[in-house]
């Protein structure tokens, strides 16, 4: 006989307000591209950390290698400073910016820690970046 779980809770960042959502491609078939677009999601996370953001990510569509990658503020500020962040990035700027739309509630809802739903390589290239750009933001506190 198959029990319903009653231990299963809804993600707990599902009602956090403020919002943003972007589509990364980590095609399996364009070696240089993937490693782009690792770039830019390691950019993205090292900001996301630098401002106290939260960074979450869903599979858009596997057949195109997107994944959709969720940021979540809990002050203006913040949200602020992000952007200011990925504006100042040579590789990005300002038309990246306009790239960012609020992810729907279901996005939101399904969506996961990057442990769980980016590629391993990917992840792994992309943490790299992050923690290479967090060390020499933050100097001497930096925790590698």
């Amino acid at each position: 006989m198959k029990t319903k779980r009653t231990d299963y809770f809804e993600p707990y960042w599902q009602d956090e307000k403020d919002w943003l959502c972007t589509i990364e491609f980590l095609p399996t078939d364009d070696p240089e591209a993937r490693l782009y677009g690792a770039d830019i999601i390691g950019y993205l996370v090292g900001y996301a950390n630098l401002t106290n953001t939260r960074s979450l990510a869903l599979l858009g569509d596997p057949d195109a290698g997107a994944y959709e990658l969720l940021f979540s503020f809990s002050a203006p500020e913040e949200k602020n400073e992000f952007l200011n962040l990925v504006r100042s990035n040579e590789d990005m700027g300002n038309d990246y910016i306009i790239e960012f739309t609020p992810p729907t509630t279901e996005e939101i809802r399904n969506a996961r820690p990057l442990a769980t739903v980016l590629p391993l390589d990917a992840r792994t290239h992309a943490m790299l970046i992050a923690v290479t750009l967090c060390a020499r933001t933050e100097g001497d506190r930096a925790v590698l």
